[in-house]
């Protein structure tokens, strides 16, 4: 039996090396609003970057003190995205979009097309 080990959204390296992986992912999806990679790849940074986004509404709409929430939302994002501009784009820009629509998801995945010389497929991942 398998308990609490979902196969599929593992990346096929060493840990440190998956979560650098995931990181940068979401820093260039954050950085260019669309991504184009392969499909594992791609479900694991939905499903990453709708925990994340989740993440930063639910510390906002908790802490009673604007300040707080702030300074906590700064904390997370700077634990996650790499550098400084993209999450000040982060908190200034994609924050208060997702504050005021009730999305249940914030990113969504399309298929492009398969690549003839290696078959593999590509998945469009883009910020709703």
């Amino acid at each position: 039996m398998r308990h609490k080990y979902n196969k599929l959204k593992k990346l096929n390296t060493w840990v440190q090396k998956q979560e650098n992986v995931i990181r940068n992912l979401l820093t260039s999806l954050v950085s260019t609003w669309q991504l184009v990679t392969t499909p594992k790849r791609a479900k694991v940074l939905k499903s990453r970057a709708d925990n994340f986004f989740s993440r930063l509404v639910r510390i906002t709409k908790d802490y009673p003190d604007a300040n707080d929430a702030r300074r906590e939302v700064i904390r997370y994002i700077k634990s996650v995205i790499y550098t400084d501009e993209w999450w000040k784009k982060v908190l200034n820009d994609l924050l208060p979009a997702y504050l005021k629509a009730e999305n249940a998801s914030f990113v969504s995945n399309y298929k492009l097309w398969v690549r003839p010389w290696d078959n593999s497929e590509k998945i469009l991942v883009k910020l709703i």
